[in-house]
């Protein structure tokens, strides 16, 4: 089977072989009612192939969703998302990002305090930031590993460990998040009186002049859409690329940048809002996305993970009890918020966009019961979740591994 598929296979037939993990997951999480988070049961089936040998390691890249496909999807995916997020979300938000940076300070003092003196400085110096943060907290711990460690077999393991701590600092967030997030939503709308779930539902989701663009609605073809999303991440990378030439790897993500044009850009008016559903594009890019974010734990063999598992095991543990401290903390005595509610946003951090809207619009469609609570609870708690995923993931765990690389 797999001389087959590393020999003779065609493109198409990697891409059905990763929609069955896929739809598998999608399979068990509705039958478990969101219990079995989806993400979660195709990583799982990705990693138990790969490491039978059923699949080839580079399923993936043969499928056409390696980097340099996954990184056009993502620049064109984070300007969408912020066509989908209205700029009094992120005001009307501003405690939810306090929270997210909290939650971010809880991992950072998990990991040193409690988790440095058992698996060691350096371990643990850079696994913080990536369990506090994504992609771009793992390539910069990467990158200081490999300017700032002489030993050469040395690096290579905190080159793993980062790797490997990227890989797997999800999955206990889709095993926490999704039971705690209908335990918050159930209990919502069993206080919630229909006037305010009304209001609530229009007031967030905006009215129909803020629906409406400079160009006429009939221009906003797919093409066109994606032509505007494109050239507005061409300019994010233009920005990033100027600011680099004075602030180096300090400078503002493209990411970033994207997510802030995109928002703009569509409270003036310019992009359509929700670009990417409009398009009828936004479930590809998601997939190509996550996949290929997963495919890492495709490039280490059983032995090298057993190897690595526990400190990424124990840094992740410490991490979110201090995610758990501070944010229940924050939420119960400074915010008055609900404390697992406020504990659910802090544990964005090991999640981030897309995944945390994911399991967050997974969920409200298990809970919900009509379109009225569906658009209450979607109005409510999706621009919640993408905010405090924007705090952590794409603002605040890059500033952590900043400070982070000066501890090496």
């Amino acid at each position: 089977m797999l001389e087959y598929l590393s020999t003779q296979a065609p493109p198409v037939m990697f891409i059905a072989i990763l929609m069955f993990f896929m739809a598998t997951g999608d399979f068990l999480s509705k039958k478990t009612k969101a219990l079995v988070p989806s993400i979660f049961v195709m990583v799982i089936l990705m990693a138990i192939a790969g490491w039978a040998g059923i699949i080839p390691t580079d399923i993936v890249d043969r499928a056409g969703m390696g980097f340099e496909t996954s990184d056009m999807a993502g620049d064109l995916l984070i300007v969408a998302m912020g066509t989908s997020l209205y700029l009094r979300d992120i005001t009307s938000n501003w405690r939810v990002a306090i929270i997210g940076l909290f939650a971010l300070i809880g991992v950072a003092l998990g990991c040193l305090l409690i988790g440095a003196p058992i698996f060691g400085w350096d371990t643990s110096v850079v696994a913080t930031p990536v369990v506090g943060g994504g992609i771009v907290a793992m390539l910069e711990m990467q990158r200081a590993v490999i300017e700032l460690v002489s030993d050469p077999d040395r690096a290579y393991m905190l080159k793993s460990l980062a790797a490997l701590t990227l890989a797997v600092q999800s999955l206990p967030a889709f095993i926490i998040i999704p039971p705690i997030l209908k335990r918050v939503m159930k209990r919502d709308l069993g206080q919630v009186s229909e006037v305010e779930m009304k209001s609530v539902s229009n007031q967030t989701l905006g009215g129909k002049g803020e629906e409406t663009t400079l160009l006429p609605e009939k221009y906003w073809s797919t093409a066109t859409i994606i032509f505007a999303l494109a050239i507005v991440a061409v300019i994010a990378f233009w920005i990033n690329q100027w600011l680099r030439t004075f602030m180096g790897q300090y400078a503002i993500s493209v990411s970033v940048i994207g997510l802030i044009l995109g928002i703009a850009l569509t409270q003036f008016r310019i992009l359509p809002r929700n670009a990417d559903d409009k398009a009828g594009m936004g479930g590809l890019l998601f997939l190509i996305v996550i996949f290929s974010a997963f495919s890492a734990v495709l490039g280490l063999d059983l032995p090298q993970f057993l190897e690595l598992i526990k400190p990424v095991a124990g840094l992740i543990f410490v991490g979110i009890i201090g995610i758990f401290v501070l944010t229940f903390l924050v939420g119960k005595f400074v915010f008055k918020l609900d404390p697992m509610l406020c504990f659910v946003l802090g544990l964005n951090c090991l999640l981030g966009f897309p995944i945390n809207y994911i399991l967050t619009t997974e969920t409200i469609g298990v809970i919900a019961s009509n379109e009225e609570e569906k658009a209450y609870l979607t109005a409510k708690y999706v621009p919640m979740m993408l905010v405090a995923g924007f705090v952590t993931i794409t603002i605040g765990s890059v500033l952590l591994a900043g400070v982070m690389r000066g501890f090496l």
